[in-house]
């Protein structure tokens, strides 16, 4: 299979802003409106997956409204999803995408490039995320990035924005956030993130390696983390 990763984001992100429904439902949750007939042609193109169509039928001397612009942009998502694809052609329909506002082309790029040249595709993330998305994959990745640099005060600013745009709880982004923070001496907060991380997740192996870490030397001496520590050294 080829490229999974990139054709989830494409897929979820299509699912997300487009669901299917009955004609019925579909008529009341329509971001087109009823005078707009190259939004609705589009609309009913990228419901059926028939992304091709949608670029064939575009019209270079047209000017699409914001709502024709978001399908016509889900349409080459969809495109750069297919696996029949290389990876010169993938990276051409997100980069039309992101032309007409399917920022989550950034997301792709990032894939297409991640395994080739990392800090290239983590600056597609910084495009994607001065975007403002309501996703919290790029901030998790970019604040993974910045905790593993040392750059602990933005791997924290990027974590908290990942935790405040998420609608699930990731133990990986407390744990995270917990280092950061700990090593930034905010103390309080690290005690929060920490206790919330082992509460939800299992750090058992990450907990020992605390002894080993010269960065956490005299973790257990502070009385935010002293109980937590002994009990969950007790238990492994």
């Amino acid at each position: 299979m080829k490229i999974t990763m990139l054709g989830s984001v494409i897929l979820v992100a299509a699912v997300f802003a487009s669901p299917a429904a009955d004609a019925g439902e579909r008529e009341k949750i329509s971001r087109c409106k009823t005078t707009d007939s190259a939004c609705v042609r589009f609309e009913n193109l990228v419901q059926a997956e028939q992304y091709g169509q949608v670029v064939k039928e575009l019209d270079p001397s047209a000017q699409y409204s914001a709502g024709a612009r978001q399908f016509i942009g889900q349409a080459y998502l969809g495109l750069a999803a297919s696996e029949t694809n290389t990876p010169e052609q993938e990276e051409a329909y997100c980069r039309k995408a992101i032309e007409v506002g399917a920022v989550q082309g950034y997301m792709g790029l990032y894939f297409i490039h991640a395994q080739k040249d990392g800090e290239k595709a983590l600056g597609f993330l910084r495009q994607y995320v001065a975007t403002k998305p309501g996703d919290s994959v790029p901030y998790v990745i970019l604040g993974e990035s910045e905790l593993n640099k040392k750059n602990y005060r933005q791997a924290d600013l990027y974590l908290r924005e990942a935790k405040r745009v998420s609608s699930a709880h990731s133990s990986r982004v407390d744990w995270m956030l917990f280092q950061a923070n700990y090593l930034l001496g905010n103390y309080a907060f690290a005690g929060e993130m920490f206790e919330s991380a082992l509460a939800n997740g299992k750090f058992e192996q990450e907990v020992k390696e605390l002894s080993t870490d010269e960065r956490f030397q005299g973790i257990e001496k502070r009385p935010e983390f002293r109980k937590l520590l002994t009990a969950t050294r007790a238990e492994s």
